[in-house]
């Protein structure tokens, strides 16, 4: 067989200063090591905060930026053929469009024909100035865009996309088959939605939409409101400054928020830190705690126990199979405080203020050989003790919101805190 030859094709263009600019680049043959490959290379004179939209059928984009006038352009099409005749109808046939003016460029690559394009490979890649807005799009590789002041957009059906720290500009990022890593906003909104993938953001000043079919989503501190979904993959979340919404199939923690959270999970537990307002949270296998929430609390879990402290509002929570630690942390009268405490099969302890006006309601189911379980109280209350049930009932500074404990074989006792 005869070795495989390899050839160049290289192409310059200088920097135009036309107000409009179309131009299919093709250029002269060299031997190279290896393959065929041809690069154009070509600056375009654009001033900052313009916008650069790239529309590619296949193939990797990067954007990088710097300190710089104009635009540069730099794509390589490589194609492995026996052939220099057949290389260069195949690399021909594969056509580049470069259009610009005084404030943006626009770059198209496409294949003319299906003539044994399943060889070629292309790459682009742009150096924008530092302020400059983004719109890119491949249907086959991977994204990378360095640090930016401006917005950006990216989307492809095959590969990974990372975004550096964008300033003064919203990130809007879609990908059929990969991850998603966007180092910081800014200033700004971020999107970022994948198939495929997990899902890693830094700080964002603004909102925050991030969503997986399969993978983790790792947050960091969010200003706005932020919603976060996976079906495969655990959640975890800075501080949201706003209303958290999250969802997925793992775990999920939450470091805090200025406003609601609303979590779920199907198969892992929840941790929470100070929430900064009311809290829902639920799961269908895990345990639940939280750390602090300044509104009332809804949590519900199938399998596992739950731990509730620092809690500034009413409490609602539901067991399947483990205890209930509550801390109610608010006396106030103009304040709903009840409780809802019940278990299929574990202990209730609860923690309320000496000075709570409340009614209090304990009953503790007994089935099977009876143990030595019991109710306990550090506030007077009558408790009923038989053979099948101990209830516990009375009031608290006169009475007021209703506490109402339920468990099945397990203790309950109520303490001041």
């Amino acid at each position: 067989m005869k070795p495989m030859r390899a050839f160049l094709i290289v192409v310059a263009l200088g920097a135009t200063t036309a107000t409009t600019r179309a131009a299919q680049v093709q250029g002269k043959v060299a031997e190279v090591s290896q393959g065929w490959t041809e690069t154009i290379d070509e600056v375009i004179d654009v001033k900052a905060g313009g916008t650069l939209r790239v529309d590619s059928d296949r193939g990797g984009i990067e954007v990088e930026s710097e300190d710089r006038k104009g635009v540069r352009v730099i794509i390589e099409k490589s194609v492995d053929v026996f052939t220099e005749a057949e290389a260069r109808r195949v690399l021909q046939d594969y056509k580049v469009d470069i259009t610009g003016s005084k404030d943006h460029v626009e770059v198209t690559t496409e294949s003319d024909s299906d003539r044994r394009t399943r060889s070629l490979q292309v790459s682009v890649r742009v150096i924008v100035p530092t302020h400059f807005n983004v719109d890119v799009e491949t249907g086959g590789g991977g994204i990378d865009i360095g640090d930016l002041e401006g917005n950006v957009a990216a989307r492809t059906s095959g590969g990974g996309i990372d975004v550096g720290y964008i300033r003064n500009g919203s990130v809007n990022v879609h990908t059929s088959g990969g991850g998603i890593e966007i180092n910081g906003i800014t200033n700004g909104n971020g999107v970022a939605q994948t198939s495929g993938g997990g899902i890693t953001v830094g700080d964002v000043t603004g909102d925050l939409s991030a969503n997986t079919v399969g993978g983790g989503i790792n947050v960091g501190a969010v200003g706005g409101q932020l919603t976060a979904r996976t079906a495969g993959g655990g959640i975890s979340i800075g501080k949201g400054g706003g209303t958290v919404d999250a969802q997925t199939g793992g775990g999920i923690r939450v470091d805090g928020s200025g406003g609601r959270i609303v979590v779920k999970t199907s198969g892992g537990g929840i941790t929470i830190d100070d929430a900064g307002g009311p809290l829902t949270a639920e799961t269908s296998g895990g345990s639940i705690n939280v750390d602090g929430a300044a509104g009332p609390v809804k949590v519900h879990t199938s399998g596992g126990g739950i731990v509730l402290k620092e809690i500034q509002g009413a409490i609602e929570a539901w067991t399947a199979g483990g205890g209930i630690t509550a801390d109610l942390a608010i006396d106030d009268p103009d304040t709903d405080t009840h409780c809802t405490l019940e278990s299929s099969g574990g202990g209730i302890t609860i923690s309320l203020p000496a000075s709570l006006q409340a009614t209090v309601d304990a009953e503790l189911r007994l089935s099977g050989e009876r143990r030595k379980y019991r109710i306990t109280s550090d506030f007077p209350l009558d408790i009923d003790d038989n053979p099948s049930r101990i209830i516990a009932q009375g009031t608290m500074n006169g009475g007021g919101d209703l506490i109402r404990l339920r468990t099945t074989n397990g203790d309950i006792s109520i303490k001041k805190r």
